[in-house]
């Protein structure tokens, strides 16, 4: 009696069409995930940088306020922004300033507007800007 032990060479070809269809579908449908992954992740990357730099702003921010017993003057919060924010990597100038807050007719108070944007490189000027805002109150 002769036994059977292998596969014919119909069912080999059959099983190898099989599983490149399967290949390539798997690749067309996953494809561009891998191909683009590197793109969110170099988003998130320059947003924690400029994280990282408001969070230096911030410290600062809190010794002032500790400094001066909890509250800082129109004044203050100027001298401030002065030492502290201008100049600075990052910091977006011509929105970064100090802005008088109303309420229908009358004046609430001062706050520190703080805008920080990365700037876009010349290889990569499709990109949107990187930008992050914070509202420092005296």
């Amino acid at each position: 009696m002769k036994s059977n032990n292998g596969f014919t060479l119909v069912e080999v070809i059959v099983i190898l069409t099989v599983m490149a269809i399967a290949v390539t579908i798997v690749i067309s449908y996953m494809g561009t995930s891998f191909s683009k992954s590197a793109v969110p992740t170099g988003l998130v990357e320059r947003q924690y940088r400029l994280i990282q730099q408001m969070e230096v702003f911030t410290s600062q921010y809190r010794n002032e306020l500790t400094t001066n017993s909890g509250t800082l003057t129109p004044v203050q919060l100027a001298t401030f922004k002065t030492n502290y924010i201008d100049g600075k990597p990052y910091v977006d100038a011509a929105n970064t300033s100090i802005r008088t807050l109303t309420n229908g007719s009358y004046t609430t108070q001062s706050v520190l507007v703080v805008t920080l944007t990365e700037p876009v490189q010349p290889a990569k000027a499709l990109q949107e800007p990187q930008t992050l805002l914070s509202v420092f109150t005296p």
